[in-house]
């Protein structure tokens, strides 16, 4: 009986838990994307970086891929893939891109 009891309460916790997860990304702004990426990227204005990452949301959010993005990114840039993907994999998480379904 009790641990019947026990796993129902686990089950309902976990279930409530969900909205709370699910919601994060859309908390996420543009303070958190920069303290990501600026200390790694200081060759890179903080404008930059944001004008940046913006556009790799209008990207993903039109329905592309986190690949034209990147590309995209490497592109305006000039820089190398990996501060590209950078760049892109912080839009997505911090700036709420909804990225291609």
């Amino acid at each position: 009986m009790v641990k019947a009891f026990r796993v129902l309460i686990a089950g309902v916790a976990s279930v409530s838990a969900f909205p709370v997860i699910a919601a994060a990304p859309a908390q996420a702004d543009e303070a958190t994307y920069l303290r990501h990426l600026a200390p790694k990227y200081s060759f890179l204005s903080p404008q930059q970086l944001l004008a940046e990452g913006q556009r790799a949301c209008q990207v993903e959010n039109s329905g592309n891929f986190s690949e034209n993005a990147v590309k995209m990114v490497y592109n305006d840039l000039g820089g190398s893939m990996t501060v590209a993907d950078d760049i892109v994999s912080a839009a997505v998480m911090d700036l709420g891109c909804t990225g291609a379904a």
